[in-house]
């Protein structure tokens, strides 16, 4: 799934909380970092976008944006285990 913009897998290929959730579970720290930073810049599109009133699907930034806090939980769990 690398490669693949979050705003991609959107639609029908939407993927729900729990299954993304199993997803991420199994990223080690680096992976986590990665998919971070991939859902920051994703956000930071789907914002210029809005303002420009270029963003036809409003939903993606309130999925985009709880993806991210999701990816950051599980990364602040990792860092309180170790």
């Amino acid at each position: 799934m690398s490669g693949v913009k979050w705003s991609q897998r959107m639609g029908s290929n939407y993927m729900k909380r729990k299954e993304f959730l199993k997803e991420i579970d199994g990223f080690d720290r680096g992976t986590l970092n990665e998919k971070a930073n991939t859902l920051a810049e994703e956000l930071m599109r789907l914002r210029f976008k809005k303002a420009s009133k270029q963003l036809e699907k409003g939903h993606l930034l309130s999925q985009t944006r709880k993806a991210l806090a999701r990816v950051k939980t599980k990364l602040a769990q990792k860092a309180a285990k170790a």
